[in-house]
């Protein structure tokens, strides 16, 4: 495990999960991101801490401990840690050991946890992106999180490219969206921590409606370390020519949105933890209905992903990696995900080693 974190980039903000996970004075939760097993708990004041998920003791599971207060307590032999990471003492050591837990960077924010594995000087919360949150009542969203058997990088390409839509999600994602995705391409561009993707859908089916027809927007950033932040409209016909083809302006009130946000977090070099909501804006008196068969479409799309992506990984595993792979129009999303990814490894390395021959 601790030879896969060089892989990953350490300096970014991950998501580690939701903040409903974790209860006010509740247990303890333990996850393992980008190679560092992390424990979270909420203090009884309802203060989120998070530390290596490792006794110095014996290494036991601390996220198989209880929360006191505002300590984590190991429940193997009883040592307790205080949200800064410090021993606060044990049974039968009158003097209290003088050891500290790793602690990490943790933020909360649109209902997530965000957490940061690298440098702790460089957490800088304004590197979050900005997403919808889950409990706004002007535009309700359903959460869940799964993993996957296979390596982040697959999920990244996945989510970089949607013209898979049309055949991984054939008869969910392709039907709900009403649009074609394969038959038109987006207009892709780089931003310094993200990639953007934009594009109408002229003549689209309006969900929920056979026989409408509308012109669909769809705008969505993937922001690094792997966050895929989406919106989508519906408009009457014509409104993709009125713009000119490029984004809707304020005045223009769509018909229907859709809102999403995912996020892709690495557990180890074959393993990836993903979690995702997906949302509904509109007027319609069925939108709550309609949330939960959207919700109901979108986890059977990601199974469908799932599938897809743990097949393509044993076929990764067994391809001598010099086997190239053909490139078409649809990798430039992917490709420049991953040139963008490579150059911040690349360069989070090369200041490590230079401070290291320091």
């Amino acid at each position: 495990m601790l030879g896969d974190r060089a892989m990953f980039l350490q300096n970014a903000w991950y998501v580690w999960g939701w903040g409903h996970e974790i209860a006010t004075g509740g247990p303890p939760v333990g996850r393992v991101v980008v190679g560092h097993p992390i424990v979270i708990w909420r203090s009884d004041a309802g203060v989120i801490h998070a530390a290596e998920d490792r006794c110095p003791h014996r290494h036991a599971a601390l996220s198989k401990g209880r929360v006191d207060g505002d300590r984590l307590v190991c429940m193997y032999h009883g040592m307790a840690f205080g949200g800064d990471g410090r021993c606060m003492g044990m049974p039968l050591v009158e003097k209290t050991p003088d050891v500290r837990l790793r602690t990490y960077p943790v933020v909360e924010s649109d209902d997530w946890v965000w957490i940061w594995p690298g440098d702790p000087a460089k957490a800088d919360p304004m590197l979050i992106p900005k997403a919808f949150g889950i409990r706004n009542p002007d535009r309700p969203m359903r959460s869940n999180s799964i993993e996957y058997n296979a390596n982040y990088r697959l999920l990244h390409d996945n989510l970089c490219d949607l013209s898979h839509v049309d055949y991984v999600h054939e008869t969910t994602l392709r039907q709900a969206s009403g649009a074609y995705w394969a038959q038109s391409k987006p207009r892709v561009t780089s931003q310094p921590r993200a990639i953007r993707f934009e594009r109408w859908f002229e003549q689209a089916d309006m969900p929920g409606a056979p026989g409408q027809k509308v012109d669909s927007w769809i705008a969505y950033d993937f922001h690094v370390p792997g966050i895929f932040i989406l919106h989508g409209a519906r408009f009457p016909l014509g409104t993709a020519a009125r713009c000119n083809y490029g984004p809707p302006p304020a005045d223009i009130e769509p018909l229907v949105q859709n809102i999403e946000q995912q996020a892709v977090t690495p557990v180890s070099s074959n393993r990836t933890a993903y979690h995702y909501a997906t949302g509904l804006i509109g007027d319609s008196p069925e939108m709550t209905l309609k949330l939960a068969q959207r919700m109901d479409v979108v986890m059977a799309a990601f199974e469908e992903d799932r599938e897809m992506i743990e097949a393509q990984q044993a076929i990764h595993d067994l391809t001598d990696p010099a086997v190239p792979m053909f490139f078409v129009p649809q990798d430039q999303g992917p490709f420049l995900m991953r040139k963008l990814m490579n150059r911040l490894i690349r360069e989070e390395r090369n200041q490590a080693d230079s401070l290291a021959a320091c």
